[in-house]
């Protein structure tokens, strides 16, 4: 299906528009690049049957149906259109409405079509993401979901065993693993008219554990043993990837996004829009010889949080925006650089549930903040 560009919206265009800018869908502020963006996906009808999805817990046909006012026959088709091009979710257990990011960003580009509509829709997310609506429900009270998972040659000849954070206990866990086909953020990006100087499009997130067993059926990515998936991610970090995954123990299945400064929105959350503070604190953080240090410069370039820092020809590093991803040291040829146990690191969860469960308060007081500052500027 062909974009639809530069047309006005309709009643269910703007209700679908005003749903996705809710604060429980993590949306932008209501206004004509989210309505624009919502035409680009949904046409009118498309629109009205996605009014009677309900938000991440799929429901019926029937149900559905009934919320949209329709008749199940008619509502089915539209329904089913949407899941295969995969603006909603569609499955087994029903039907379901996603947030735009993430969600759709993610589940729309992970199979790597560049139709029209695929560039369209990563061009406009792009540069929706960049007007930095997220500062809403961020910097208030921090809510640890992502982790980084180092390397673990970096962190071996330190007297705390790195246990639960490292690769290798990921690895060791699981018998699936796949790669995605791209990567949804690198693939925006280039939508909109940028490139990766880390990475190709064609790196895409890393999957462990059931997450990967449905990637082939729905070609959205590829199947690798575990000794490919490790050189993998020995590749990626060598390119100066940041490797961040959910705040769960290796047990859980996972995914780990292999992420970028210049492309990957995570990124670009933790170093604009507060975003740190969905950050767990890692098992290591990199501490500074003042002494060793030559003020090269290298470090930079290798950092993707921007922890380290020149200014007035001198090096300067701040600790609090250190992910313990390890890159710098590599890139110090002076071997200033060294990772040090940091007293404030908690164990990630044992699952995605006592995750959800640890986060939930703190969600709500994000979302309680977001409502706000959004009826405020109303105001």
């Amino acid at each position: 299906m062909m974009p639809r560009e530069d047309i006005s919206p309709d009643i269910h265009q703007k209700k679908l528009a005003r749903r996705f800018s809710s604060v429980w869908l993590i949306g932008p502020p209501m206004g004509d690049e989210l309505q624009a963006l919502v035409c680009h996906l949904f046409d009118p009808e498309e629109a009205r049957v996605a009014l009677g999805l309900p938000s991440y817990v799929p429901k019926r046909l029937k149900a559905v149906a009934r919320r949209a006012q329709m008749a199940e026959a008619e509502a089915l088709p539209v329904l089913e259109r949407l899941a295969a091009r995969r603006v909603i979710y569609g499955g087994s257990s029903g039907y379901s409405l996603m947030p735009l990011i993430p969600g759709i960003f993610e589940y729309f580009l992970m199979n790597g079509k560049e139709t029209p509509m695929h560039r369209g829709f990563g061009d406009r997310i792009t540069r929706l993401f960049g007007t930095g609506y997220v500062k809403d429900f961020l910097g208030w009270v921090r809510a640890p979901a992502i982790r980084n998972i180092p390397i673990e040659e970096h962190v071996s000849h330190q007297q705390t065993v790195a246990d639960a954070d490292l690769v290798e206990k990921l690895l060791a866990a699981h018998d699936t693993f796949a790669v995605l086909n791209v990567c949804q953020c690198r693939q925006s990006v280039a939508f909109a008219g940028g490139r990766c100087k880390r990475a190709r499009v064609e790196d895409g997130c890393l999957l462990f554990g059931s997450f990967a067993e449905g990637v082939v059926p729905q070609g959205t990515g590829y199947h690798v043993t575990r000794e490919e998936m490790r050189a993998v991610i020995r590749e990626r970090w060598e390119r100066n990837l940041v490797l961040l995954t959910a705040n769960v123990s290796h047990e859980s299945p996972n995914a780990i996004c292999t992420c970028c400064d210049c492309c990957c929105h995570g990124l670009e959350t933790i170093n604009h829009f507060g975003g740190m503070a969905l950050m767990a604190e890692p098992r290591f953080k990199a501490v500074v010889d003042v002494s060793a240090c030559t003020n090269c410069g290298r470090c930079l370039r290798a950092c993707n949080t921007r922890a380290h820092t020149i200014e007035n020809k001198e090096h300067h590093y701040d600790p609090t925006r250190c992910i313990g991803c390890a890159a710098c040291l590599s890139s110090c040829p002076e071997g200033a650089i060294s990772l040090e146990p940091n007293p404030l690191y908690i164990p990630p969860s044992e699952s995605f549930t006592r995750l959800f469960l640890r986060l939930s308060p703190k969600v709500a007081a994000f979302g309680a903040r977001a409502f706000l500052i959004r009826l405020k500027a109303r105001l």
